[in-house]
């Protein structure tokens, strides 16, 4: 089973919880700011300086009580409140001037001010600075680590906090300016401290990327540990550590996030080293690595098993009979290292296929220091009671911990002394928490009241280890888990509770329950079974038989070094299956929303320092902007100045916006931007248009400053509350999860944007009575803000509600098979070529998809209901009775959390058919059934020495060529040639397209008359070298219809106003490169060509057969003349292309092609669910 971190299997919050936490935070923020302009009316308005002074500390403590407790305080302090603390800086400052009214004192004040607003406004570029990804390498020679992550920007935020209740003291109690500015500098050195750690950590991390390649080589490690885990759950590679050592070859730890590398890291003095990123892992297979040990069934393990040159052993972290023990993932890896002959029949009794020389029985080395069973002896029995957790899908809701407290009352009646030891996970959930703390606190109450040694807490699960534990006891009750098979090896009695079953199908279902004392669900035998189990003990002799079924039939002696000698062997030997490992598989690489290929970092450079300067301006012009606008205000500086400053800051964020306000969902993206700037710039122009007051005319100034200072926090309140929460769904009957706006809900920020330039202009110009107009706006864009503000709540709420309605809305649809898109892109053509067909199979059925945008992306694309699933627990939500099949069109990683529902048949499709490595991923033998377009793709994996069981494969054509038309007659003398290549793939050692020679490859095309369709692959618009070449065909084609009349096609009506179908339609004859664009021509019957980039022609035969039907030109071009010749006057491959096509798209017949797929489609769907 896919194992995830707590966020991607935690449930939804209430719609009533969530609206009144949002409520909370909208109403804190609210009187914040509010109070703020009430302390700047008070110091601008002659009013009392002890009140301003009040206010202002109200604000300061309220601030600093939020963030200084740890239940309210927030995720992220950076960027908290910016609104309130920037007005009450603001206000501070007012008040200041008012209280030392000198020269001296408005500039210390002003320059104060100035450097405390700045350091508030660039808060944004701290908060990226300091949660920048970084590197981690621990205990690798030649590597130094990253610097520990400090904790002074929450320490300096504090200190914002405190900033303006030590000033508003100061200008109370008369105190010189220079106080203010004194504290104002040791807040400036914590804000210098977290920027001087982060920058010491980009560049500490920046080191480690640089030198890391070569420091693995020169290591030369034998082997990986492998986890995926975004978590800490360093206990799966602890519990192997001590045996893959003890194999004497060199290794590293490879994680793929920081928690569990800085874990890991203090558990060990072997290297360990975090590859966030798919790209990455590169740079761990160095040569000297020959195999991968994988210590659980992670969804991002795909990633690793890519490289076929090693060797892939799945270790998991304990044997027991529950789901994640026949996983059909464990089907990826070339071994499996299995404790008993129980846990190779396991899976084929559930109905998953993995051929049986994977398996490798080798004992479970971690129970070498189980003592064996001693007589009992006439103390009281010690019990442990080990319970397993919850899981995060129902199909592992095995947990006893709900009934925990009845079982340790029975034992305790019994006077027996326990070991309550339950497992890590369950702290995560609130409820299983709660009931380990009163099983603690009943243990504790009866340790005191009759003196015996039980053990809890700490000292039964982290002092003492699972193994000791077993020693320590003379008795166990459990559950299902890892821990009953652990147990069996040490021949003492146990029991086992019938979780969500009767005793008689549990036994059943759970086959080691056969030496287990079971337990009712309920308890209601516990009476029974504690009496066997602590007295007669009927069960010894069937739990030794078991024992070697389960744990290996090896003699004590020499029981681990089974082990240790299978894992030797493998660590020592290279796979015999040494092939071009899949590094170039696009779909593993763009699985991962912060993967970008290394390929595509490389030209990134080109402009990446135009980039990251055009970013750093984006924070630091508009607040030094507003800066100085709000000191030149202080300063008493020329209204004119004043408005040219705030103008120019307007337009500096019009400018860096200038795209947003061209889209709809682009300028939605502006909500919330650059609020405590626009909080400074309205305080600015107000304050401009004259003395706030309570009474007259200047009440319209004192409304305007409340209400625009409202609206502006209101707005970040309603950035928050328009985060997608609850579901997200499109074209389910009856159900709307979309926002209703007359307005694009960005167009506020635009409003207050626009306000203030007006405003400035009208100050500027020096019109009278602008304060009424001041006012008004300020009201309208209040109404305006508070309508978005609403529209969010209500929007979380509802969807909220629906979240809940979903299960009944999915049955009620009755969908009998779903297509699945785990991938974060391609939704156009990945999904977009197989939706017609699957409308054409004619059951109702559903689309899945886990991120929003490909949800938005599919949903324009169908009419079938499509449902966003954003964690593996919300998956159970759309899994009806009806479901039974699954359809998978890439190889995204979240695809391992669908496939655990072993009730419906999973089926790989992909997205077309080439002899790329995406095409034999080894991934793909976690799935049921793989449909293949023909005998290729069969072939194509024990080519490349995947192994998958033949019965898993089903030939079915490929239903998207129906529609090319076969050529008829003899081609035309002035040919129409179609010149379609690949794109460059995600690394630099996978650009083996042709692009680079497009150029010379059309030249040659256009020499011989030919009229040309240049269709670029849409990928290669990424890469500005590769948009240069496509820039200079489509320039070198323009000319040549300018001079010869000839219609080309290129850009746009080749790539977007013509189908790929439409292409071939259109063409004589076809020059690619190696891509699935070659298998689907060949159904035309029409001659082409492939470019041999980066190998030699033999070597392209071997790897792409297709190419043996190909006039192959050389990468050089060299070849040229003569493969246009064959290809476009003498075509001699004409038979060969035939038995090509057979054997690359089946043998359908033309006129019924597509139902090679839908029939085989429809048996499966039609077929009876699986038993569970």
């Amino acid at each position: 089973m896919a194992l995830i971190s707590a966020d991607e299997s935690e449930t939804l919050p209430s719609a009533p919880r969530v609206l009144r936490g949002l409520a909370g935070e909208t109403a804190y923020a609210l009187v914040l700011t509010l109070l703020a302009a009430a302390a700047t009316t008070l110091a601008v308005s002659g009013g009392s300086v002890w009140l301003a002074a009040a206010v202002l500390l109200a604000v300061s403590v309220a601030g600093i009580v939020q963030l200084a407790v740890p239940g309210l305080r927030p995720v992220q302090s950076l960027g908290h409140l910016a609104v309130p603390r920037t007005a009450a800086i603001a206000a501070v400052s007012l008040l200041l001037v008012q209280a030392s009214p000198s020269s001296a004192g408005r500039w210390t004040a002003a320059l104060t001010a100035g450097a405390v607003l700045g350091m508030m406004l660039l808060e944004p570029l701290l908060l990226r600075a300091v949660g920048a990804r970084q590197a981690f390498a621990a205990h690798l020679p030649g590597v130094s680590p990253v610097p520990k992550l400090t904790n002074h920007a929450h320490t300096y935020v504090i200190g914002s906090f405190v900033l303006p209740g030590w000033g508003a003291a100061t200008a109370a109690l008369g105190w010189p300016v220079w106080l203010w500015s004194a504290a104002t500098v040791a807040v400036l050195g914590i804000f210098g401290a977290a920027g001087l750690n982060a920058y010491r950590r980009a560049r500490a991390s920046r080191a480690i990327e640089s030198n890391l390649g070569t420091a693995l080589r020169q290591y030369a490690p034998d082997f990986i540990i492998y986890t995926a885990r975004p978590d800490d759950a360093s206990y799966q590679v602890a519990m192997w550590l001590p045996y893959l050592q003890r194999t004497g070859k060199k290794f590293i730890i490879v994680t793929r996030a920081l928690v569990p590398a800085e874990a890991l890291a203090e558990l060990t003095d072997a290297p360990v080293v975090m590859r966030r990123r798919v790209a990455d892992l590169d740079d761990v297979v160095v040569p000297s690595v020959n195999a991968v040990f994988y210590v659980n069934a992670s969804s991002g393990n795909g990633a690793m098993v890519r490289f076929h040159e090693l060797t892939h052993v799945y270790l998991g972290h304990g044997d027991s009979d529950k789901p994640p023990s026949y996983n059909p993932t464990h089907g990826m890896y070339d071994k499996i290292f299995a404790a008993g002959e129980a846990a190779t029949r396991r899976y084929a009794e559930h109905g998953v296929s993995i051929p049986q020389d994977k398996f490798q029985i080798v004992g479970r080395p971690q129970l070498e220091n189980v003592q064996p069973a001693r007589p009992r002896g006439a103390n009281a029995p010690v019990v442990l009671y080990a319970p397993t957790w919850r899981g995060h899908v129902e199909e592992t809701f095995f947990h006893s911990l709900p009934v925990g407290e009845k079982i340790v009352r029975s034992l305790l009646d019994r006077g027996a002394t326990v070991i309550f030891r339950p497992h890590p996970f369950s702290y995560e959930f609130p409820e299983d928490a709660a009931i380990i703390r009163n099983i603690q606190e009943l243990l504790r109450e009866d340790a005191e009241s009759t003196g015996r040694k039980h053990l809890w807490g700490a000292e039964a699960e982290s002092v003492r280890g699972i193994v000791e534990c077993i020693n320590a006891s003379d008795a166990m009750v459990s559950d299902v888990s890892s821990v009953v098979s652990d147990y069996l090896y040490s021949g003492k009695p146990f029991a086992m509770v019938a979780v969500n079953s009767v005793a008689e199908d549990f036994v059943l279902q759970y086959p080691i329950a056969r030496a287990s004392y079971v337990l009712d669900g309920g308890l209601a035998n516990v009476d029974q079974v504690l009496d066997s189990l602590l007295g007669s003990d009927e069960m010894a002799r069937i739990r030794s038989d078991l024992r070697s079924y389960y744990l290996g039939d090896f003699p004590v002696e020499g029981y681990t070094d089974v082990f240790i000698e299978a894992a030797r062997l493998v660590a020592t030997t290279r796979a015999s299956h040494t092939v071009p490992s899949a590094a170039a598989d696009p779909e593993v690489q763009a699985t991962p929303a912060e993967d970008v290929g290394a390929a595509g970092e490389e030209e990134a450079h080109l402009t990446s320092g135009r980039r990251r300067l055009l970013a750093l301006l984006r924070f630091v012009l508009p607040a030094l902007g507003a800066v100085i606008t709000w000191c030149a205000h202080i300063l008493v500086a020329p209204a004119w100045l004043t408005c040219a400053a705030g103008l120019a800051t307007v337009a500096a964020s019009l400018l860096f916006h200038r795209r947003a306000l061209q889209r709809r969902r682009a300028l939605n993206a502006m909500l919330g931007n650059d609020l405590a700037p626009r909080a400074l710039l309205v305080l600015a122009l107000l304050l401009q248009l004259g003395w706030p007051a309570w009474t007259g005319a200047a009440a319209w100034v004192t409304a305007g400053l409340f209400c625009w200072l409202a609206a502006t926090t209101l707005e970040e309140q309603a950035a928050t509350a328009w985060r997608p929460r609850g579901l997200d769904a499109r074209n389910l009957p009856g159900v709307n999860t979309q926002g209703h706006e007359i307005l694009p809900r960005g167009s506020v920020a635009v409003f207050s944007l626009v306000g203030l330039v007006a405003g400035f202009v009208t100050v500027f110009f020096g019109v009278g009575d602008a304060y009424i107009a001041a006012g008004v706006t300020a009201l309208l864009l209040l109404a305006f803000t508070t309508k978005i503000l609403g529209a969010g709540w209500w929007r979380s709420y509802r969807n909220l509600r629906h979240e809940t309605e979903l299960p009944q809305m999915v049955e009620r649809l009755a969908p009998e098979f779903a297509l699945y898109f785990g991938s974060n892109v391609g939704a156009g053509y990945q999904a977009g070529m197989w939706l017609p067909y699957l409308d054409r199979i004619g059951r109702p059925y559903i689309v899945i998809t886990r991120t929003l945008r490909m949800m938005r992306a599919i949903a324009a694309l169908t009419d079938a209901p499509v449902v966003h699933r954003p964690t593996l627990r919300s998956l159970e939500e759309v899994v009806p009775h009806s479901l039974k099949v699954a359809f998978y069109v890439n190889n995204a990683v979240k695809n391992t959390h669908f496939i655990e529902r072993r009730e419906m048949r999973h089926v790989w499709l992909n997205h077309g058919d080439s002899e790329k490595p995406a095409c034999y991923n080894p991934v793909h033998a976690i799935y049921d059934h793989i449909f293949s377009a023909g005998q290729a793709g069969v072939d194509r994996y024990a080519r490349h020495g995947v192994e998958i069981p033949a019965e898993k494969f089903r030939i079915v054509g490929r239903p998207q060529v129906e529609d090319i038309q076969r050529r008829h007659g003899a081609p035309r003398p002035n040919p129409t040639v179609l010149y379609a290549p690949t794109w460059r793939g995600p690394y630099a050692d996978s650009a083996v397209y042709s692009l680079p020679s497009g150029r010379g490859i059309v030249q040659g095309l256009l020499d011989r008359g030919c009229t040309v369709i240049f269709r670029a692959h849409p990928f290669n618009y990424r890469f500005p070298e590769a948009a240069k070449w496509i820039a200079e065909i489509g320039e070198l084609l323009a000319a040549d219809s300018a001079t010869t009349g000839r219609q080309h096609l290129f850009g746009k009506a080749a790539e977007q106003d013509m189908s790929v179908v439409d292409c071939f339609n259109a063409s004589d004859a076809m020059v690619s490169d190696v891509s699935a664009m070659v298998s689907d021509y060949l159904q035309s019957g029409k001659p082409f060509s492939i470019v041999s980039v980066g190998r030699t022609i033999a070597e392209l035969e071997a790897e792409a057969p297709a190419s043996r039907a190909a006039y192959v030109i050389e990468e050089d071009l060299g070849n040229l003349d003569q493969a246009l010749d064959n290809l476009l006057v003498h075509d001699p491959l004409a038979a060969q292309r035939e038995e090509s096509r057979v054997y690359y798209l089946g043998d359908f017949p033309a006129g019924s092609y597509a139902d090679g797929f839908l029939t085989t489609a429809r048996e499966l769907i039609d077929a009876p669910r699986r038993p569970l």
